[in-house]
């Protein structure tokens, strides 16, 4: 059954970049399920969905500002350029700098909302155990570089008058079906081969990790009520280890773990997901969300 989604006070139009991806299609589709209004905006083409109108945009391609001549009350913007698929690191912070910019126009038509992911790569390594509102911005990469401007970008707009709220959400591992590039992926892409899973310091506490269905609601509840300039770290409340992490994914998978152990001398920090809570995120155990994503892992397994 679809949760009931809180509204924004005119019940108008919400707008989703970076649609056709991973976190923006669970949003997507969360928003036309409850009956908002919803515009899904990519560089690719989406497929065609009830309740969704769809934009192509890519600001490589071109001239001007996303979706041009429609306005919105709130923007939800997960489009990203990534490491992973852009090598030159000048232009990774380009492409991340028009997309944004982008996000803040259409959502400034009508001063309205802007719900921006953002990564804990602004964090760098920090020195501290601990990630919460006092750690320091001091990225070590051009993605975290990139981000860091898109919040300092994000939060000029708010101070300009430009936006009448805007909620950064620095996100930690993101999973559900389709999740990729960070570590409960490409631990259950190794636990799903049944090899070997690489663990560094395995008896660390870990809580970096968020369900993407969890973070759709919060980000949905933010797009409706932001108001003023916030950003927070959405993760898991109780944390896990690293080690009974990876065997709650395999778990639900109904696999057996096989742990390779790597020494490391850095060990990541727990992330303070209390700032999030109080603004409505449902934060669940570490354990238990890893255990669903194994879980749901496997039920798309046995479907195919």
């Amino acid at each position: 059954m679809t949760k009931k989604i809180e509204r924004s006070p005119t019940d108008g139009a919400i707008a989703v970049t970076g649609a056709a991806g991973f976190v923006g299609g669970v949003v997507l589709r969360m928003l036309a399920a409850s009956g908002i209004p919803v515009h899904g905006i990519a560089r690719t083409p989406l497929a065609a969905a009830t309740g969704v109108t769809a934009h192509g945009w890519d600001p490589l391609r071109d001239a001007g500002p996303p979706a041009p001549g429609i306005q919105v009350d709130a923007v939800i913007d997960c489009a990203a350029a990534l490491p992973s698929r852009v090598d030159d690191p000048a232009e990774l912070k380009r492409i991340n700098a028009l997309l944004v910019e982008g996000a803040i126009d259409l959502a400034a038509r009508r001063r309205g909302r802007l719900v921006y992911m953002s990564s804990q790569s602004v964090y760098g390594r920090p020195g501290g155990a601990r990630i919460d509102t006092d750690t320091p911005l001091a990225p070590v990469a051009p993605y975290g570089e990139a981000k860091r401007d898109a919040e300092a970008a994000i939060a000029r707009a708010v101070a300009q008058g430009r936006l009448v709220g805007a909620a950064v959400l620095r996100l930690p591992a993101v999973v559900g079906p389709g999740a990729h590039d960070n570590f409960p992926a490409a631990a259950a892409a190794t636990l799903i081969r049944a090899k070997t899973v690489t663990v560094f310091n395995p008896d660390a506490p870990y809580n970096a990790v968020v369900d993407a269905a969890d973070l759709a609601r919060f980000a949905i509840r933010l797009a409706c009520v932001a108001a003023g300039f916030v950003a927070v770290s959405p993760a898991t409340g109780p944390a896990t280890t690293i080690r009974d992490g990876v065997q709650a994914i395999a778990t639900g998978l109904g696999r057996t773990a096989d742990l390779r152990v790597v020494p490391a001398p850095y060990t990541a920090p727990v992330l303070d997901p209390g700032p999030a809570i109080a603004l409505g995120l449902a934060a669940r155990p570490a354990w238990d969300v890893l255990f669903r994503y194994g879980e749901s892992l496997s039920d798309t397994i046995h479907k195919e």
